[in-house]
């Protein structure tokens, strides 16, 4: 019965669980909200420890969704209106990820007839979709094929949300230190995956910032960072929990969500937390610790918004735009900028405030 309680009391409109004998496909689907329209949200691989942790992980995310469309219309001019959704595959990316699965996974999106979208997240690719799409039309995330000057498809939306989240960081030293000038600040950025590794680009590179320290999980990847970025500092991935004891300016979260909690609270030597992990916050009540310690905290489903904005305008009518894309993801630090500005005003946490306005275009569309 919690279950059920929790779903009623949270708004959820449907939690779907999928096991396909024959492929091993293990899947949930999880619709939050539906309001704003059809629910949009990425499918998730991975490998959980457990089914309740595996139902806990797409229903946080499911409504994070919902949240992060209400603020994506509001960032479109209500031109993108999507509901929040979410769906995951329990599984190991390396064994268990077969085309047979896949195939059987978008055949479970096709029974919902077009209530949930998905996309790529965690452990899929373009590819995957692009699979998945032989079987069910309501993907989003295809791969890029141009045709009078548009693509079909938005392809891998990782750069543009490293974009939006480049912004966001942008918007969170310019709310701190007065000034967003990065060359001189130090960053510790956790995860090297897709989006990860685009932000180390902008940081590196585009930003010339100097003291960046990074870790992963995976050794190939900081191989391969260290290979591009010779100057950067790199924490094992054995000893990669060392990342929140780092002295830095800015915290930059890009992997997994939860990371801030009871445990790594007391650990953080930063001024900002601005990453592009989804649900960085294990609690609420962990927004308002960091705000008691002095860090600013930018809304993960805000600062992150850049991929599902990518995506959501791939489905647009006339094909995916580019330019649109990252036009509608650079408005992120603006957002930002005007959240921590009534949040200092009010004296109340930055999600409170974003939380607040995500509601109002929910409301609005119910009125």
């Amino acid at each position: 019965m919690e279950l059920f309680n929790t779903m009623a009391r949270e708004g959820f409109e449907r939690v779907r669980f999928i096991y396909d004998s024959e492929t091993g496909l293990r899947m949930l689907i999880v619709i939050h909200d539906r309001t704003l329209g059809p629910a949009l949200g990425g499918i998730r691989f991975f490998d959980y420890g457990s089914e309740k942790e595996m139902l806990t992980d797409c229903m946080r995310l499911a409504k994070g969704m919902t949240y992060k469309n209400a603020i994506i219309r509001r960032l479109s001019n209500g031109r993108l209106s999507y509901g929040g959704g979410k769906s995951v595959i329990w599984g190991n990316t390396e064994t268990d990820k077969t085309t047979p699965l896949l195939l059987a996974a978008a055949e479970a999106i096709n029974e919902l007839g077009g209530e949930y979208f998905g996309g790529e997240d965690m452990g899929m690719t373009v590819n995957d979709i692009e699979i998945m799409g032989r079987k069910t039309r309501f993907l989003a995330g295809r791969q890029e094929t141009h045709f009078q000057g548009r693509s079909r498809g938005s392809g891998n939306p990782a750069p543009v949300t490293a974009l939006g989240v480049f912004q966001g960081i942008r918007a969170s030293m310019k709310a701190v230190f007065g000034t967003d000038f990065l060359y001189s600040r130090k960053f510790a950025i956790q995860g090297l995956g897709s989006v990860g590794m685009e932000l180390l680009e902008y940081l590196a590179v585009r930003a010339g910032a100097a003291n960046i320290t990074v870790t992963d999980t995976n050794r190939d990847r900081l191989t391969e960072a260290e290979k591009k970025y010779p100057d950067i500092k790199v924490i094992e991935p054995e000893d990669h929990s060392q990342i929140f004891e780092e002295k830095c300016d800015v915290l930059v979260p890009c992997a997994v969500g939860g990371i801030i909690n009871d445990d790594t609270i007391p650990l953080l030597q930063c001024r900002i937390v601005a990453g592009a992990a989804n649900n960085q916050l294990l609690e609420p009540r962990h927004g308002e610790e960091l705000r008691a310690r002095g860090i600013l905290y930018a809304p993960d489903y805000v600062i992150n918004a850049g991929g599902a904005i990518n995506v959501e305008t791939e489905m647009e009518s006339g094909g995916y735009d580019h330019d649109k894309a990252r036009e509608r993801t650079e408005r992120i630090g603006p957002l930002l900028t005007e959240i921590f500005t009534e949040a200092k005003r009010r004296g109340t946490t930055p999600e409170k405030i974003t939380d607040e306005m995500a509601e109002k275009e929910i409301q609005k569309a119910k009125n």
